[in-house]
């Protein structure tokens, strides 16, 4: 049997939604250990991040990012891995985009992620938990589920002692493992930050981000000026991400099924304010014939707009296409 299964990822944060939990004791853990490390919860500070890393691309690429901080609605953020280039600022409302290639490549959105894995307590419900030992060291470790979202659980790990987070392990559809690690934690700008995170996919390691620097720094606001054709997206504290209304399913090649071939096409594109779409750009590749039924009839698929309070906005979505016969 032929299966095709879509997966829409939102390339912009979740929002805010009320924190309950049925586990007040292993909830109040997860909050605790989330803004102990958490660069972005009430800093007072600016700061700057210096991350090397290695992301698993067709081979391992190495690569820098560089983060300079003042608040939520104004950073710098400058990634560089061989011939890509990438710098994104934000200011106030407002979030531009200068880069060398025509899309970003996953592995990057991913990077930006993992160093992220601190980040919002709000709407995550610890349903379970379960102590175990590793090493000498007494673990907690949560089963955490996200209100009014479907989804798999995730594991959240958490040395007992110090609060530490160690891992964050969820089924990704249709069939990936994924696990984040964290290790050797340090001190440093009010925070205890891991200097090694790494990302495995079904066990295998994609990228693995070593922390150089991080240290409280003056910001520059000259930074904060947009380079010359940038793209421009505007940002809110309440926004609504694009819905989809219309999303008929690419066809599974015939030559594909015939062939027995499965594989994932993942795509980026731009969600227009009348809900149409545009700039699909390929940045995940399957079969050529996967590849191209995918994007033919991603030209079709229509949203309600993301909003900002009443207004429509243009916003970003990652789409992957996963075909399988089962």
């Amino acid at each position: 049997m032929k299966k095709l299964v879509l997966a829409i990822a939102l390339l912009i944060g979740s929002h805010p939604l009320v924190l309950s939990s049925t586990n007040p004791d292993a909830q109040q853990l997860l909050v605790t250990a989330k803004q102990q490390a958490s660069l972005f919860h009430d800093q007072a500070s600016p700061l700057q991040l210096d991350v090397d890393f290695v992301a698993q691309m067709n081979v391992p690429a190495q690569g820098h990012l560089t983060l300079k901080w003042e608040a939520k609605d104004h950073w710098w953020r400058r990634i560089v891995m061989g011939d890509f280039e990438q710098i994104e600022i934000r200011n106030g409302d407002r979030l531009y985009t200068s880069r060398s290639t025509s899309f970003t490549p996953i592995r990057i959105r991913e990077l930006v992620r993992l160093l992220q894995f601190a980040e919002g307590s709000e709407g995550l419900l610890v349903k379970k938990q379960r102590l175990r030992v590793e090493n000498g060291v007494e673990v907690t470790c949560l089963e955490v589920v996200q209100q009014n979202v479907k989804g798999k659980p995730h594991e959240v790990c958490v040395n007992s002692a110090s609060h530490e987070i160690l891992s964050d392990e969820w089924q990704e559809p249709p069939d990936e493992r994924r696990k984040e690690q964290y290790t050797d934690y340090f001190e440093s700008v009010g925070h205890r930050y891991p200097r090694t995170l790494q990302m495995l996919v079904n066990g295998s390691r994609v990228i693995t981000a070593t922390v150089q620097n991080l240290t409280a720094a003056t910001f520059d606001h000259t930074l904060l000026v947009a380079p010359k054709g940038a793209i421009e997206r505007r940002q809110c504290a309440d926004m609504k991400h694009a819905v989809p209304v219309k999303t008929p399913d690419p066809l599974y090649p015939k030559s594909a099924s015939q062939d027995k071939l499965m594989g994932d096409t993942a795509v980026a594109m731009t969600v227009l304010t009348d809900g149409s779409v545009t700039d699909i750009q390929l940045i995940g590749s399957a079969a050529r014939s996967m590849d191209d039924a995918t994007m033919q009839t991603l030209k079709s698929w229509r949203f309600k707009p993301a909003t900002c309070g009443a207004d429509p906005v243009v916003s970003d979505i990652e789409v992957v296409a996963s075909f399988r016969l089962w």
